[in-house]
Order: structure tokens, then C-alpha cells, then sequence
């Protein structure tokens, strides 16, 4: 009895290959090579509008950098001329500040300085009219028209007007028909005559003030009194005469007219 030879091994599909190369060609499923190959290839027109779209995007992109060298100069001017601007502002604060420095120092001064006869501050003395002073300013002499018009007739207004122009264009010191005004002065008409510090004054009326008289003058021209007096003046015929004068002196408000008095309350009786 003969012996049957052993049947032979199938050859495996990647028999005599490596088994890193047979994954590597089997790694993407069949599906999508049939896939791939029914996708439709781009057109000529397709790249020309591709191309266009590249050319003008890089247009773009050097007209920009070219407008932006251009401009450079003027954007370095402006920047340069900025900050000189800014320099020069900051040296005028600097400067200004260095003034006001030196005005308080200056205001700190008379502060301390005083009167050696009452040891009071003298620009105090001066405000409130307690002492005496003298100095250039000028002296305003007003009367009634001529016509003897009622319309004409100066009033306790009109120099309460005028009093009051002269103190906003800067007068340090006012006094009418050498009556000086201080805090506590009242302007007033009592009958037929005008008091002032409740002494009776008579026509005509001489109005001093101490203070730089150019000064004096111009502002009080300017501001409102001035108007009202030229308005007076121009319609009612009152005269008003102005003049600069060297030495001014004016007296000190009466005493009466410097004591503050003050309310006080009472006890209640229980």
C-alpha cells in the first residue's frame, strides 16, 4: 500500500512581501478611489479667476505700502511738531507756576507785615477802613443838571451806583465829600438831603478813590456803573467830571460805623 503525499499549503496573497507593505497599499478602502475618480477636475476658468483674485489682493497689498511711505514725512512733521507744542506748553505752566509761587510768597509777606502804631495786619486795616490812608486814585465830582429837572436830580442810587463801580474796577479806598466808606456805610436819602455814615452831604458831590488811576478810570468806563453814569448823564444832564490826581488822602471810617453788633438769643423763662 502506497503512502499519499501531504497536501500542499495555499500561497498566502502577500506571501514574499513584508507585512509593513501590504498595509501600507491596503490602508484606504476601495470606496474611495471611486470616490475620487468621479470628482470633477477644476476648469481653466477656475485658475484664471484664482490668478485674479491673487494679482489684485497683491495690488492692494503695495498700494498700501507704498501710501504708507509716502505719508511717512508728513506723519514725522506732525509728530515732531506735536511735541514742541507740548515743550512749549509745559515751559509756560513751569513759568506760571513759578509766578503764582512767587505771588504767594509775596501775599504771605504783607500778611506778616503790620502797623507799628496798632500791630494790626495793614491791608486789614485798609479793608476795613479803620485807618487812614493815602495814595494816588482819582476824584469823580458829580452835581443835578443845571435845568433843575426832577429828572436831573442825583440820588443816594447813583452814588450807591458809582461806589459800587468803583470797588469792581479796583479801588482799594472810597470816600464821598470826605466821608469814608466802609462796611457798615449806608448810602441814603433821609428828607431832602443824602447821608452818608448818617451825615448829611450837599451838592456838589466829590467821590475819591485810592487806586492806580489809569486803571481806575479805564475799568470804570468799561463795567456797568460806567454805562449808567454816561446814560445819566447823556439823558438827564447831570455833570460828571473824572480826573487823575498824585496824593488822595481819605480818612478812617467813625467808629460807630466799625462796631459789628450781633443778635443774641434769650433765655427762656421756665
Amino acid at each position: 500500500m502506497s503512502q499519499q503525499a501531504p497536501p500542499r499549503a495555499e500561497s498566502s496573497p502577500w506571501q514574499g512581501r513584508g507585512l509593513l507593505e501590504h498595509i501600507s497599499e491596503t490602508a484606504l478602502d476601495d470606496d474611495y478611489y471611486v470616490y475620487r475618480g468621479s470628482q470633477p477636475r477644476p476648469s481653466w476658468r477656475t485658475g484664471i479667476v484664482v490668478g485674479l483674485v491673487v494679482t489684485l489682493f497683491a495690488m492692494l497689498v503695495t498700494t498700501a505700502a507704498v501710501q504708507t511711505r509716502n505719508d511717512r514725512p508728513a506723519t514725522e512733521l506732525e509728530r515732531r511738531t506735536l511735541a514742541a507744542d507740548i515743550e512749549a506748553r509745559q515751559k509756560t505752566l513751569d513759568e506760571r507756576r513759578a509766578a503764582a509761587a512767587a505771588l504767594s510768597a509775596q501775599v504771605q509777606a504783607l500778611r506778616q507785615s503790620g502797623d507799628p502804631d496798632t500791630g494790626q495786619p495793614v491791608n486789614l486795616s485798609v479793608l476795613a477802613s479803620s485807618s487812614a490812608v493815602q495814595g494816588p486814585g482819582i476824584v469823580i465830582t458829580t452835581e443835578s443838571s443845571p435845568d433843575g429837572q426832577e429828572a436831573g436830580r442825583i440820588t443816594d442810587r447813583d452814588l450807591q451806583v458809582l461806589v459800587n463801580g468803583l470797588w469792581y474796577a479796583g479801588a482799594e479806598a472810597v470816600a464821598i465829600n470826605g466821608n469814608r466808606v466802609g462796611t457798615l456805610t449806608s448810602i441814603r436819602t433821609a428828607g431832602d438831603a443824602i447821608t452818608v455814615n448818617y451825615r448829611s452831604i450837599t451838592s456838589p458831590y466829590s467821590v475819591a478813590a485810592l487806586g492806580d488811576s489809569e486803571s481806575l478810570q479805564t475799568r470804570l468806563g468799561q463795567n456797568a456803573a460806567g454805562a449808567y453814569w454816561e446814560n445819566r448823564r447823556k439823558r438827564s444832564g447831570v455833570e460828571f467830571a473824572m480826573a487823575p490826581s498824585s496824593e488822595v488822602t481819605l480818612p478812617p471810617v467813625p467808629d460807630q460805623r466799625l462796631d459789628l453788633k450781633h443778635a443774641s438769643t434769650l433765655e427762656e423763662d421756665r
